[in-house]
């Protein structure tokens, strides 16, 4: 009677004298440990690739690089924007009916709370996002998402780039144009399709400037990286971001209802 040899390498045994365990897989590349430098590409790659953001949005101070450069963009060009805000200033400010030496104070006074805006106006970005990224959650746990807190604040830090680009290209097309500035209205020019409706003004045309390209790749950049960060439906997603679009439209539509059209 023949021994039957047993081969061991057709055994999926490990050398080591371990048994396999049941059901034990390898870890995915999404579950590898994430380092720092993991959270600044996944910033970068907020512009192209909503799936890799989320993918990194775990890693450690994930949320800290995203501030730090909202911060420098609104400061930057915050303070090379204060020529238009000024001029917008004065504008009002002759065009109230009030003795020149009040008025000349007023405007002193203006100037000098303006010259602290750009300082200022990356501190309230970051207090709206807190807010917006905890509306969010709330939003997402009705709708079922599975997302921290963290992550999800992270992952609106870092697509908050998108809405600090408009910032710069704002500056960019004031500069550009060269003309002077006679309206608040000349401070948010067109990058959707108002580009195409040159004679609308008041709410109906901050209604149309709201939803700007920049607006809009905003949008659908956070849907899906969210969306891939929760484990959802981008359905779910985009109902769990309606604060974050609906608050500030209704905000700029009042705003502009009770704003002075140009030569008013």
């Amino acid at each position: 009677m023949e021994e039957q040899k047993l081969d061991v390498r057709k055994l999926d045994l490990p050398l080591t004298g371990q048994k396999p365990s049941i059901g034990e897989k390898k870890p995915s590349a999404g579950e590898q440990k994430l380092s720092v430098g993991d959270g600044i590409v996944g910033m970068l790659n907020v512009f192209v690739d909503p799936k890799g953001t989320a993918q990194r949005i775990p890693a450690p101070l994930s949320w800290l690089w995203p501030v730090i450069s909202v911060t420098i963009i609104y400061v930057v060009f915050g303070y090379l924007m204060l020529p238009y805000t000024m001029a917008v200033i004065d504008l009002r400010m002759n065009q109230q009916n009030v003795p020149p030496e009040q008025a000349e104070r007023a405007r002193s006074i203006a100037h000098m709370i303006y010259q602290f805006l750009p300082v200022v106006t990356p501190l309230f970005v970051i207090l709206f996002t807190l807010l917006f990224a905890w509306l969010v959650s709330a939003m997402g746990s009705i709708a079922g998402l599975r997302a921290k807190f963290r992550d999800i604040f992270s992952l609106m830090a870092a697509c908050a780039l998108i809405p600090a680009l408009q910032t710069a290209a704002t500056y960019v097309v004031l500069r550009a144009k060269g003309d002077e500035i006679t309206s608040q209205e000349q401070l948010t020019p067109p990058f959707g399709l108002d580009i195409f409706l040159q004679d609308i003004h008041g709410g109906l045309l901050a209604l149309v400037n709201f939803f700007s390209i920049f607006e809009v790749w905003y949008l659908v950049v956070l849907t899906f990286a969210l969306a891939y960060l929760a484990k959802s439906s981008k359905g779910k997603a985009f109902f769990a971001l309606t604060p974050v679009w609906l608050i500030p439209l209704v905000i700029r539509v009042i705003q502009g209802m009770f704003q002075n059209t140009p030569g008013s």
